[in-house]
């Protein structure tokens, strides 16, 4: 059976706009945009005070408004900070010489209207904070000012670095196999572990 023109004509724009739908969904964001904005770890820096290192810096970006809406739901909502020092070697692979997890999770009370924000240090929690505004929370959940964070010995030789990324949600890929959602690692430059302090990129 022919299809009458007009049909065939119906067809062919329908087909050229559903087409051109895509060809726009595909194009790359423009620079600037939200979808271009990663979040990314801010001012490393870290001290060292006796064997201990004490690490800061802050999360950028990371509070998008997919995150403020599950955290204003009720649900338990927060990121984890990888925080590692490496010892480094010319002529192999750096070895990882200490880590230790951070995580740091919100919980809203729409009663009191106030958030309460945990902190663990590998599964082990050691502080707890209520906050009442979006702004100190952003600030709890994603400022440190030199956090305790991994002992070097005296006798450890060689040169290091010391490196953080954060984990920001889980999310499923073609809707069956679980992966997570990192941040890159920012690191400090190359200290010795006698040095007092030493800077990553960004930080003042």
């Amino acid at each position: 059976m022919r299809v009458p023109r007009a049909g065939r004509l119906i067809c062919a724009l329908s087909l050229a706009s559903v087409l051109g739908a895509d060809v726009l969904a595909a194009q790359p964001p423009r620079e600037g945009s939200a979808r271009t904005r990663k979040a990314g770890i801010a001012a490393l820096s870290v001290v060292r005070d006796g064997a201990a290192l004490l690490v800061s810096f802050r999360l950028d970006r990371a509070l998008d408004a997919r995150t403020w809406e599950k955290i204003e739901s009720g649900l338990p909502t927060g990121f984890t900070y990888d925080i590692e020092v490496q010892r480094l070697r010319r002529r192999w692979f750096d070895k990882r010489i200490g880590a230790t997890r951070l995580q740091v999770v919100a919980m809203y009370n729409a009663l009191t209207r106030e958030y309460l924000v945990n902190f663990k240090r590998d599964g082990e929690l050691y502080a707890s904070r209520v906050v009442t505004s979006a702004a100190d929370l952003e600030r709890a959940m994603t400022v440190f000012d030199k956090l305790p964070s991994i002992e070097i010995e005296d006798g450890e030789a060689g040169r290091f670095v010391l490196r953080v990324r954060a984990e920001l949600r889980s999310r499923t890929r073609l809707g069956l196999i679980p992966d997570r959602v990192h941040t890159a690692w920012v690191e400090t430059g190359p200290f010795p572990p006698f040095r007092r302090s030493v800077r990553g990129p960004g930080a003042e």
